[in-house]
């Protein structure tokens, strides 16, 4: 199809007369310069539209003269001339966009070449298109310009798709179209269309409103309607936090809100999505009145077929405005640039799970960098993104952890709420209990915290659930983990407490299938409950991995478990979900890291700053990082879960591969033993025991190890280990 494009009109200068001598055509009279028409003003560049009148100013037009446009064929002009000093032509409907054309002055035998113009060729132009539009459903609304035609065709693009659009009425001056019921609220593009040409008209605002009436309800604060294609939708549950209601059969909602929360929010139901703006989901509105007052909030939908999904899971950006290279720049070069290029106009529905510490709240005011800054970094996502908060996206003025979380709220919505994707019920949940010692206006404070979810969020989940039947499996996201594993390969409670799992845990007794996928400890984990037979964690390793820190001196983004930074893809096929960890920079089938432990022994035991390092005590035990005995290999297997198999063959012989809690060491040399060679490393980045590292002793120090990892899905990775293999920080090798 072509395309055309609007572009500035292009300089006007003034020509001297020209002659014939660029012309071959044998039979028709040579004019000289002067002779015939003198004086003439011809633009060097136009942007036009077929049909569109120029006149061209002059000395010594006459009757019957006739203009065409030349670029090696003649296409003849309706032409009209004006008086002896000006002549108008229309541009002929054969004229090509960028065509460079001899503007041609007939005058019986003789004609005269006026001039050249390259030819910028819009089917519309000068169109007024306004930066909001406020409308309603069915409504008309008209668009002025110059080159509208009759037949034209309009489509609305909006939220990744098109949509043709009823076009009243059009003429040479405006084009009126009717507001379709698949439009919906939000940023959209006008696409005119002529055969087989197409323009865009330009992008605006669209608001619609609801142009009906809802009856306001004894006791009730808030009221609305639940849209889908300008109809109201029955049977979706709105809450405010603390109550939750039900759309009657006409998509109208009320509720005696105390306003709490400052907001009220939908419960996506199955089979839709609402509108999404810079990759932000549109599930909520905020409370603008007092909670005296009835105000209405209303919310639209759009159908979705979405059984079929991919959930990308991501935790732990650390957003802040510092490091080397900054942050952001890390992480717009690497995660979003990864994510843009591989899903932006991947074929199926796309969505992400953001688990948290988006940004970092010691920063937010030393460094001007706080959630607001946060949201224009995934702007350029073409899918949405669903968020919890985590301990470091709380206000660190506010010693409270509900008056800490009101930025939260007011950037990305409520801190818990629940969403039907496809035959998924998720459910976001906020698991900090944010204290702040010392916090006020001016002062950040201590910035600490409980892990453990609130009795006012547990009263509403449980609500939440009475909705939700016990066969649909159900994921739950939230910032801190239930669960960890200790150094003796055991699961420990993660929360404040046991009592706060069980509290957690009991609300979904009955319920088949609980998925929890958490983040905050930057190590990868899956962890079945020791308890609770129906509940499965995915402790997903950072984004950010340690703190943007590794990039620095390993030239690598690497995580406290030797994890490579990455996120989690959840394949959704109705009920059915697979996943797998995906590194950032590298390629899915990539899923382990191996390590000749002869070559990191000589290492960690004559490298000098290594040596210095942990004779300085400022970094964990040698011990942590090496292993006892000779021709000892390790292998750190990221996302290693209950069920995987890990093969290794020596000459085709297997060898025996024992599960290890171990410190990965090329996030020794990554981190620990780089920044303790100028101050103390922080202790929360240095390296972790990990529950997912393997070994096993090789018979020489030169055999060639074959190794096989296969997860639960039966996805196998392998490498042919090479050894000695160098002991480096490049994750490539």
């Amino acid at each position: 199809m072509n395309k055309i494009f609007p572009l500035l009109t292009g300089l006007f200068l003034l020509f001297a007369p020209v002659g014939m001598s660029g012309c071959d055509d044998s039979d028709k009279k040579v004019v000289n310069d002067g002779r015939m028409i003198s004086n003439v003003v011809i633009p060097t560049s136009m942007t036009v539209f077929r049909g569109m009148d120029i006149t061209v100013d002059g000395q010594g037009f006459r009757t019957g003269d006739a203009v065409s446009l030349r670029d090696g064929n003649d296409l003849p002009a309706a032409t009209e001339v004006l008086s002896e000093s000006a002549i108008s032509f229309a541009i002929p409907e054969g004229v090509t966009d960028q065509g460079i054309y001899k503007v041609v002055l007939t005058r019986g035998s003789e004609y005269q070449v006026l001039g050249a113009s390259k030819l910028t060729v819009q089917l519309a132009m000068d169109v007024e298109l306004p930066g909001a539009i406020n409308t309603s459903w069915g409504k008309s609304v008209t668009i002025k310009g110059r080159g509208f035609q009759s037949t034209d065709k309009l489509t609305l693009a909006q939220g990744g798709g098109n949509s043709e659009i009823a076009v009243s009425a059009a003429d040479e001056t405006s084009l009126t179209f009717t507001v379709p019921d698949t439009a919906a609220d939000g940023p959209c593009e006008f696409i005119l269309h002529r055969g087989d040409e197409e323009q865009s008209l330009g992008s605006t605002q669209l608001y619609l409103t609801y142009s009906g009436d809802i009856p306001d309800k004894d006791g009730a604060t808030v009221k609305g309607i639940v849209l889908c294609q300008g109809k109201g939708v029955p049977g979706v549950l709105v809450s405010d936090g603390d109550l939750i209601t039900e759309t009657d059969a006409n998509g109208h909602y009320w509720l005696e809100s105390k306003k709490r929360n400052s907001l009220v929010f939908i419960i996506l139901p199955a089979g839709y999505d609402v509108l999404t703006r810079e990759a932000i989901p549109q599930f909520w509105h905020p409370c603008t009145l007092d909670a005296s007052t009835l105000e209405q909030l209303d919310f639209q939908l759009l159908k979705s077929e979405n059984d079929a999904h991919t959930m990308l899971v991501s935790t732990d950006m650390h957003l802040a405005n510092r490091n080397t290279p900054t942050d952001y720049i890390q992480f717009a070069n690497g995660f979003i640039s990864e994510l843009t290029s591989t899903y932006n106009n991947a074929p199926g529905k796309v969505y992400m799970l953001n688990l948290g510490d988006f940004s970092w709240d010691g920063y937010w005011y030393t460094n001007n960098w706080a959630l607001p800054e946060c949201k224009t970094t995934i702007k350029d996502l073409d899918f949405q993104m669903w968020s919890v908060m985590g301990n470091h996206d709380n206000d660190p003025y506010v010693a409270s952890d509900f008056g800490a979380e009101a930025p939260y709220r007011q950037n990305l919505g409520p801190v818990y709420y629940a969403m039907n994707i496809g035959k998924i019920h998720y459910i976001m949940l906020d698991d900090t209990e944010y204290i702040n010692t010392g916090g006020s206006q001016g002062t950040v404070g201590s910035r600490n915290y409980n892990r453990r979810f609130s009795a006012e969020q547990l009263a509403w989940l449980r609500e939440e659930l009475k909705h939700v039947d016990k066969s649909t499996p159900i994921v739950v996201g939230c910032h801190c983990p239930l669960y960890s594993y200790n150094s003796e390969l055991g699961v420990s409670i993660a929360l404040e407490s046991s009592a706060d799992v069980d509290n957690i845990l009991g609300c979904f007794d009955g319920f088949n299938s609980v998925t929890f996928l958490t983040g905050h400890t930057h190590i990868n984990r899956n962890i079945q409950s020791p308890k609770y037979a129906n509940v499965y964690e995915h402790n997903i390793a950072a984004v950010c991995g340690t703190w943007w820190w590794t990039q620095q001196y390993g030239e690598n983004n690497l995580c406290k478990d030797g994890s490579p930074a990455g996120y989690k893809i959840f394949t959704v096929s109705g009920t059915d979900m697979k996943w797998q960890y995906k590194s950032v920079g590298l390629p899915l089938d990539r899923q382990f890291t191996t390590y000749d432990m002869n070559v990191v022994n000589n290492h960690m035991n004559t490298d000098a700053d290594a040596v210095a390092a942990f004779t300085s005590g400022k970094i964990p035990s040698k011990s942590y990082f090496t292993a006892t005995g000779e021709n000892v290999v390790f292998i750190n297997v990221w996302d290693y879960e209950p069920g995987w198999k890990i093969v290794v063959k020596e000459n085709g012989k297997e060898l025996d591969c024992k599960q290890i809690w171990k410190y990965d060491p090329m996030h020794a040399i990554s981190y620990d033993i780089p920044r303790a060679k100028t101050t103390t490393p922080t202790s929360d980045f240095l390296t972790g025991g990990c529950a997912h590292m393997f070994t096993v002793t090789a018979s020489s120090a030169d055999s060639s190890l074959d190794i096989t990892v296969t997860d639960r899905f039966n996805n196998s990775y392998t490498e042919t280990m090479t050894r000695p293999k160098a002991f480096t920080t490049d994750l490539s090798k």
